[in-house]
């Protein structure tokens, strides 16, 4: 097979793969060197495990105060760790408009529901929203990046549990691979935890927004004047 025409083939395996799964190719290639595909590195996850769902929802969608979480995990500075991955999801939820109000209680302690309560009651909120960080490892653009949550969300004026679910996602560094006609290399996002943390994040931000704003019901088709 003539090297153009086989360069041919391998960019439609490439692009046919691309269309099934979530990376983006891009390709650099003359004909006078090896031609290399570029993959965009994508995060893997499933779906929010949900443990404690309300029945009901609000009349109005309450006011929010989200603490920062706390790392259950052995490693250098968890506190600082778990405010700034705190904060992305944080901005996650600011952008979804989980709730009309919330604010990011960034100076308090790591979050414990007693203390949560006590201090979204001063603040005036109707929920507060806290958790853990129950795994991290960051391993920015020359490692693999994996972070688990779990997210409680409390009623304040009853203490009641309204909400408890976890989540996890990876972004595994991908290696470049030499064939015969073409090499294929991985991207790395820019920043894998910022992309990972929002990628489970918004995730279960869905599920608290879907409680609180559901999606309007579809009107019934119409049926066909011909039948």
């Amino acid at each position: 097979m003539p090297r153009f025409a086989a360069i041919l083939v391998a960019m439609s395996t490439l692009f046919i793969l691309s269309c099934a799964s979530p990376p983006r190719v891009s390709v650099d290639m003359d004909l006078a060197s090896q031609p290399t595909f570029y993959l965009d590195d994508w995060v893997r996850r499933g779906y929010p495990q949900v443990m404690v769902r309300p029945e009901g929802r609000p009349e109005i969608p309450p006011n929010a105060l989200f603490m920062p979480l706390r790392v259950t995990q052995q490693m250098q500075h968890p506190t600082l760790v778990g405010t700034n991955v705190s904060r992305m999801v944080w901005q996650t939820w600011l952008q979804q408009r989980v709730f009309p109000v919330i604010e990011f209680a960034d100076q308090a302690t790591p979050y414990r529901q007693d203390l949560a309560l006590r201090l979204a009651r001063m603040k005036g909120a109707q929920v507060v929203v806290g958790g853990y960080v129950t795994y991290f490892v960051e391993g920015g653009t020359a490692g693999d990046t994996r972070v688990s949550l779990q997210i409680e969300i409390l009623d304040v004026a009853s203490g009641q549990l309204l909400w408890s679910m976890a989540h996890t996602a990876l972004l595994e560094r991908q290696f470049t691979n030499d064939y015969l006609l073409f090499a294929t290399k991985a991207r790395m996002p820019s920043d894998p935890t910022w992309a990972v943390v929002q990628t489970v994040s918004a995730d279960m931000g869905k599920e608290v927004h879907d409680w609180l704003y559901p999606p309007a019901p579809k009107a019934p088709s119409k049926p066909d004047a011909f039948q």
